[in-house]
């Protein structure tokens, strides 16, 4: 019998703590430990009862069953802020039972549907619209505040329980009831035939138009709301007074029309012909700029072998300087010439076995000579030995992607270089901790002559990454960048290991 009844105490869904005549704890269940969230050994047998919460309510229920006998309910918070219900029932031997409820979900469904009545109040005040209910009876249920101002209702008719006809009636006395009561209620029957919302337009006697619309109710009521459309119609009134005038102008503007399409037709004709002689000139004006570059880096290389009376630090100084300066007009005339060949369709992708490892090595030594301030953290040794790629058009996406990191990261020393296969696709990944990209920019970076808002102040033209994506498209590859403003950016790379030519090819074979 022990047994059992502790088996019945534990399975209740309430806290149940018994207590002697005495006020001592004689029996409990755990459910009492996890609503009051009390750890093990907290509670147990011989104890008092001053160290539960809720004492002082136990208290009170002891000395309120030696007058009512009947039990007692009150409630406490938690320190975490839950609510519990207690309910203090004495027996006649003089023990009681103490029993905990967490009532916390409740209260928080009781004050979400208080304010969500709240809320609906608010709105339905703040309608511009009128709106009101009526039963099956035509017997109002409730109305707005806009309703009651459209036809000047008094407070006794917006009560729920006045009939519609004394509503009428009153605004027939006022002036404002419909002009044809005969077609009232016609909207009424159709969205009931309907079984769904049906609109009219509503002449009243002083001249406004009001659109009705009906939505009808299981219960054969209705909900409706009133709007004064009168402005609306009778600007489609003069609209449609206007329309054979504007006819009449329409037909005598469609010669000029036509005359003004055919001066535009030809000024884009002309427009096009400019862009063509601006390709050209970008072009012959990179192909002439080499030679004299060419001359430079020339000069350069024979000054730095000769040396002469001048200071070798000093002189190694200056002709490196004269080197990085040639390297990087080089590479922007290499850009602008890459670009227009992009434009006019003659740049080809050179597939071959290239070395993408040892290419990026290269790329990150040649970026190294020329920005002093900066080193390469290298992780690539995942990559595959060889990639079917254009070496050279490669070489121009990765020195561009690293001149761009530390173009943009000028406070900080280290770029990091992560490369990986993964699923027939090897992933480049170059990270900065520079400047970064506001997210609104992200979405354009890659489009030609856009910079960001960031790079304000930093040298640049809006050419380069614009020519990587296109390179890299046509690897049949994509690029992604990840980037916030001051937190800098990682800008990843994915290129297939096999072109899709050779993986149909082999598709074939087996």
């Amino acid at each position: 019998m022990p047994h059992s009844f502790e088996a019945i105490l534990e399975n209740l869904p309430q806290g149940i703590i018994l207590l002697d005549s005495a006020d001592t704890v004689t029996a409990f269940n755990s459910r009492a430990l996890d609503i009051l969230g009390l750890s093990d050994g907290t509670l147990r047998r011989g104890m008092n009862i001053d160290g539960l919460p809720g004492t002082a309510d136990c208290r009170a229920a002891a000395c309120s069953r030696l007058t009512t006998g009947r039990p007692h309910t009150s409630q406490f918070a938690l320190a975490n802020g839950r609510m519990i219900s207690l309910t203090c029932a004495p027996s006649r031997a003089g023990s009681w039972i103490l029993s905990y409820e967490d009532i916390s979900t409740h209260i928080r469904v009781e004050d979400n549907l208080r304010e969500q009545h709240r809320r609906f109040d608010a709105a339905l005040s703040n309608m511009p619209h009128g709106l009101c209910m009526f039963d099956a009876t035509k017997k109002l249920i409730l109305c707005n505040a806009s309703y009651a101002r459209m036809y000047d209702l008094p407070d006794f008719l917006t009560r729920p329980g006045t009939s519609l006809v004394d509503i009428l009636d009153y605004r027939s006395q006022q002036g404002n009831g419909p002009a044809d009561t005969a077609t009232y209620f016609d909207v009424v029957f159709e969205a009931t035939a309907l079984g769904a919302p049906a609109s009219q337009n509503i002449a009243l006697t002083d001249g406004r138009i009001i659109k009705i619309t009906h939505n009808p109710m299981q219960n054969g009521g209705y909900v409706a709301t009133h709007e004064d459309v009168t402005k609306t119609v009778r600007l489609a009134e003069a609209l449609r007074r206007h329309h054979d005038q504007l006819e009449v102008t329409v037909q005598n503007r469609t010669a000029e029309v036509e005359r003004q399409a055919r001066e535009l037709e030809r000024m884009l004709a002309q427009e096009r012909s400019i862009n063509e002689l601006q390709r050209q000139f970008v072009a012959m004006a990179s192909h002439e700029f080499r030679t004299p570059l060419a001359i430079i880096d020339a000069a350069a290389q024979r000054l730095l072998r000769k040396g002469g009376a001048v200071e070798p630090e000093f002189l190694n100084d200056k002709v490196e300087q004269i080197r990085a300066s040639v390297s990087r007009i080089v590479d922007l005339m290499e850009s602008i010439l890459t670009a227009g060949r992009l434009d006019t369709g003659k740049i080809d992708i050179s597939y071959d076995a290239c070395a993408v490892g040892t290419l990026i090595r290269t790329c990150c030594e040649r970026q190294s000579a020329i920005s002093k301030t900066h080193g390469f953290v290298l992780d690539i040794d995942g990559l595959p030995e060889f990639i079917d790629a254009d070496p050279r058009s490669l070489s121009q996406v990765f020195t561009n992607l690293l001149s761009n990191a530390v173009k943009y990261a000028p406070g900080t020393s280290e770029i990091r270089v992560t490369a990986w296969e993964e699923t027939g696709n090897i992933k480049v990944s170059i990270s900065d901790d520079g400047v970064g990209i506001d997210a609104e920019d992200v979405p354009r970076l890659f489009q030609r002559y856009f910079r960001a808002r960031t790079s304000t102040g930093i040298a640049g033209t809006g050419i380069g990454l614009n020519l990587v994506k296109q390179i890299i498209e046509l690897h049949q590859g994509s690029i992604e960048v990840r980037s916030a403003r001051g937190c800098g950016s990682t800008f990843t790379v994915t290129l297939p290991i096999k072109r899709a030519a050779d993986i149909l090819a082999s598709n074939d074979v087996a």
